[in-house]
């Protein structure tokens, strides 16, 4: 494919996971502050919490699938059948850790109060995780086909976003919210298929038990990965939601939603390099994205810094004070995020060095749970030291992809000094 055909295609799902992230960005500018406010912070704190949880279960189906699938799908594109084979396999994957996670959230009722007193909003929140895992993204993303996501995750925010402001009156209907995620990841699902169907993009195939759990495997490395990630992340809300009231934890979540969405805004710019770097190593764009972007970012946050206060007045509605300095303790991550991605699996997945993505993580989030257990012993994990940890954490995590990444660009000049060196005069 020509350079600059390549580079269009690039540019282009760029802009359609940036469509994507901006919807993703705007339709819970609208329900985050709502749900704030017609729930309160107790209710609201009660939601936080069971997110936080979700996300493990989610991140047990997912199984580090949108990142293993994706690559094989991007370098076997022009082979429907073995596209066929990979989502087919993926699916049933998933499903199967479902089964398993069902087990787990059954348990945990059972034996946690803090479970059991919301059991019914916990099935209801794993209801719509489980539907999640008919969702083929990873294929979509592996043939760089993101407009096909774009416009469905579009819709399914929008029906997301009816169901909560249609439905959703009082702290007594926060029942409802996972109902709406629900409604969203069936229309996410359906409309999803029926675009596969339309543009013939797999070749439908019998899997067998041997092929999905060789899947499994192939993805458990990346599996290690995320959960190594939720460590500093999900963990976080997890541990607080357990040491402080609901109402507290709501604080927090306000805090970190805002910190999240910020985030999020960045992800496109890995999520569209991945699939391309793999195939055309034009690492050069990288260094071009981080110096015109980073400075952006920093000037961004020092102005989030002064102006906390009334954004989180203006977002959140009264009553979220105590978020305000927990924001500005989480603006460092933002900086630090977007040269985090791009040295993670984009880059080091296209030197065949996704070991050492992988590793990183792992490496950062022992050193944060060494955090968290010293926070704990000396009394001081609260809302402001975590933060703060997960920063440190995140700075050990991007030291050594930069220094990884750094040691095989050393190694190539030098292997190239070497040939020149044994030519002859």
């Amino acid at each position: 494919m020509p350079s600059g055909s390549s580079e269009r295609i690039l540019a282009k799902n760029t802009l359609f996971l940036y469509v994507m992230q901006v919807s993703g960005y705007v339709f819970p500018l609208l329900t985050f502050p709502y749900l704030t406010r017609v729930l309160g912070a107790e209710r609201y704190g009660t939601v936080v919490f069971a997110n936080a949880v979700m996300q493990y279960f989610s991140m047990l189906i997912e199984f580090g699938f949108i990142l293993s699938a994706t690559k094989t799908c991007s370098e076997r594109r022009g082979d429907k059948s073995v596209l066929g084979e990979v989502t087919f396999c993926v699916i049933g994957g998933k499903l199967l850790l479902a089964l398993l996670g069902a087990v787990l959230l059954a348990a945990c009722c059972a034996l946690s109060r803090n479970f059991r007193k919301d059991a019914v909003f916990f099935v209801l929140s794993y209801a719509g995780i489980v539907l999640s895992a008919f969702l083929p993204d990873f294929l979509f993303r592996g043939i760089e086909q993101m407009g096909v996501i774009t416009y469905r995750v579009i819709l399914s925010k929008a029906v997301y976003t009816a169901v909560i402001f249609v439905l959703v009156r009082s702290p007594s209907d926060y029942m409802l919210v996972p109902a709406a995620t629900i409604a969203a990841n069936l229309v996410a699902v359906v409309l999803s298929w029926i675009e596969i169907r339309r543009r013939g993009l797999i070749v439908p195939a019998k899997v067998t038990a041997g092929e999905i759990f060789r899947h499994l495997k192939e993805s458990s490395v990346f599996f290690l990965s995320r959960v190594a990630v939720s460590l500093y992340s999900t963990l976080n809300t997890v541990l607080l939601g357990f040491r402080f009231s609901e109402s507290a934890l709501g604080q927090y979540g306000a805090a970190n939603g805002l910190t999240n969405t910020c985030r999020s805004m960045l992800s496109p710019i890995s999520d569209s390099l991945y699939p391309y770097l793999v195939n055309r190593k034009n690492f050069a764009l990288v260094r071009k994205v981080l110096l015109v972007l980073e400075p952006v970012i920093v000037a961004g946050c020092v102005l989030l810094w002064f102006i906390a206060a009334p954004v989180i007045r203006i977002v959140c509605g009264e009553g979220y004070g105590g978020a305000v300095p927990v924001f500005r303790a989480m603006l460092p991550l933002v900086v630090i995020s977007l040269p985090t991605y791009l040295f993670g699996y984009p880059v080091l997945g296209a030197l065949d060095r996704v070991r050492v993505a992988n590793t990183s993580v792992i490496a950062g989030s022992a050193f944060h749970v060494a955090g968290l257990l010293a926070l704990h012993f000396c009394g001081r994990l609260d809302f402001m030291s975590v933060p703060l940890l997960t920063f440190a954490t995140e700075v050990v995590v991007f030291a050594i992809r930069a220094g990884t990444v750094a040691k095989v660009y050393a190694e190539k000049r030098a292997g190239a000094s070497a040939m020149e060196g044994d030519l002859p005069k």
